[in-house]
């Protein structure tokens, strides 16, 4: 082994034991007698991309690579940093590229997989992550992006997302053992006594689950519950505002799960609600049995596959009695509705309907194109061929990859519609901007078999109706279920054919249209909105659930 060789190895040594500068120092050093080290310049590819610098380390596995275009490492990690930078096809290249180069590289798998699915397409992203486990079947990180990938995947059955979600559930309870998943004794109560309720939001800054769960906190009886949220957040310091003053905040920041389940034990809780269990990154937490009786609730895509979850709330229309329960390791327990919501303040009134005075409609998504799927852009392409006139809205931040937006544009090409009939826009990061422009659509189209959540509440709040397809899945389901709630069953499609026929029915009854839009937001403040009946549900639930579990 060359000198500088030696120097690099070293260097990354004190690289991977936390000595960044040190060893950016060395490589710096060797890139001064040879400019070309492929080594060195990947070494500060990485330091720059931890830093947060992708631009930067780009430019550096660029160089590395020109010496080194056979490595599988450097094309994985420029993948990283494309994705980073929001340049999904050139991660996918780089990432497709890591894993020709070493089939047996999680990590090339793992990056190819994320670069699908920013791109939109799911299922191949699924099949991605599962040639990362085959090679790291332990590694978390893998299955969390692995199991949600599937929810999304026309390709995925019912019985496929169990059974994956159970086989992480094993692994996971394999890997705590019993000592670690045996909570600590709780003395008896009576079923009357005011319980303590536990929240857990990690990474609370990085998705919608506080929008969820905000109004179900402040309509909690704090008379006959004690509520603690334990959390995380990079956003700042102390108890986030969206909190109510009475909820007792718990930063656990730095702890691991282990460490998370001895402190709710001391605190004794009584029962542990999981409002955010749609990654099983953040699952984890429920196999250590940190509290007596256990739930997934609120914000969650499917089973948790975890033995230690000892309920899961959900409703008659996500989960029909004698229907779903073979698809869950949790005890279901059906509230009249599965949540609420919260939207934005900043959220304008409800526009007029652009139909009325443009002359033809305007159907419009703001999903995750990732949930796009093969048959949900044929299914459009019908609505749009049958309307001939019509146009439609996609709205996303994940559109503002030039890439991503001509691979939707080209597979509405190939169905034989005209690019100019469709629109592709993407972040707005002002809320009343991004509310704002529902109000340019007369239609919200859901996708399937992986529907919207957030955004069938934004549209609906913003006055236009969802027409969806009752799906088999939990996700197929949810939208189908506000509708349902709504008493809009006609706005609830059996299969890609009705769809296409309830779209041409409803877009031809414009004055149905602007009535319906001009009462939806009342209607849905009285019932999806309602935190109120939400909440004295949910904690009905949880009394229900205790008495039960002091009769055991």
């Amino acid at each position: 082994m060359s000198e500088p060789s030696k120097q690099i190895q070293a260097a990354f040594a004190l690289y991977r034991s936390g000595e960044e500068a040190d060893a950016v120092a060395i490589a710096q050093k060797v890139l001064s007698g040879d400019p070309g080290h492929a080594e060195a310049l990947h070494l500060l590819g990485i330091a720059a991309a931890a830093a947060g610098n992708p631009s930067d380390a780009v430019v550096m596995y660029g160089k590395a690579l020109l010496s080194a275009p056979s490595s599988s490492d450097i094309h994985a990690d420029m993948a990283a940093a494309y994705l980073a930078l929001g340049a999904a096809e050139k991660a996918r290249a780089h990432a497709g590229r890591a894993a020709e180069l070493d089939p047996k590289s999680g990590i090339a798998h793992y990056n190819l997989g994320n670069a699908l699915f920013a791109l939109g397409d799911a299922a191949a992203a699924a099949t991605a992550f599962q040639g990362a486990l085959e090679t790291e079947p332990g590694n978390d990180a893998y299955w969390s992006n692995h199991l949600f990938a599937l929810n999304f995947s026309a390709e995925a059955s019912p019985r496929d997302i169990f059974e994956r979600n159970r086989a992480w559930g094993r692994l996971v309870e394999a890997g705590i053992g019993e000592a670690g998943a045996v909570s600590v004794a709780q003395p008896k109560r009576s079923p009357a006594a005011a319980l303590t309720l536990a929240y857990y939001l990690p990474e609370l800054d990085t998705h919608v689950t506080p929008r969820f769960l905000g109004p179900v906190l402040g309509a909690h009886d704090l008379d006959a519950f004690e509520v603690r949220i334990y959390g995380s957040w990079a956003g700042g310091e102390g108890k986030p505002s969206f909190l109510p003053d009475a909820c007792i905040w718990v930063d656990v920041g730095g702890l691991s799960d282990a460490e998370l389940a001895r402190r709710m034990r001391a605190d004794g809780v009584d029962i542990f609600i999981h409002p955010c269990t749609f990654k099983a990154r953040y699952r984890r937490i429920l196999a250590h049995r940190p509290a007596p009786l256990q739930m997934a609730a609120i914000n969650l895509v499917s089973t948790t596959g975890l033995a230690a979850t000892d309920y899961l709330l959900t409703d008659a229309f996500l989960d029909p009695p004698g229907a779903s329960e073979q698809f869950y390791s949790e005890e279901l327990i059906r509230l009249p509705a599965f949540n609420t919501y919260s939207v934005s303040d900043a959220a304008p009134d409800v526009g007029p309907l652009p139909a009325a005075g443009a002359g033809f409609p305007t159907f419009g998504s703001f999903n995750n194109p990732a949930k796009l799927s093969p048959g949900t852009i044929r299914a459009w392409s019908g609505i749009l061929r049958a309307l001939p006139a019509s146009r439609l809205l996609l709205k996303h931040r994940a559109l503002d990859d030039a890439d991503v937006a001509a691979r939707f544009t080209g597979m509405f090409a190939a169905a034989g519609i005209d690019a100019a009939r469709i629109s592709l826009e993407g972040f707005t990061p002002d809320p009343a901007g991004y509310l704002g422009a529902y109000n340019r659509i007369d239609m919200a189209l859901d996708p399937f078999p992986f529907g919207g959540g957030t955004t069938s509440y934004e549209a609906l709040w913003m006055g236009v109706p969802v027409l969806t397809i009752e799906g088999q899945t939990f996700m197929g389901r949810l939208s189908a279920a506000l509708m349902r709630r709504l008493g809009l069953d006609g706005w609830v499609a059996a299969d890609a054919v009705g769809y296409v026929d309830a779209a041409r029915r409803l877009a031809g009854d414009l004055n149905g249209l602007a009535d319906l839009r001009a009462d939806l937001r009342q209607r849905a403040r009285q019932s999806l909105f309602n935190a109120k009946d939400f909440t004295a549900a949910l904690e009905a639930a949880c009394r229900d659930a205790w008495r039960r579990h002091l009769n055991r």
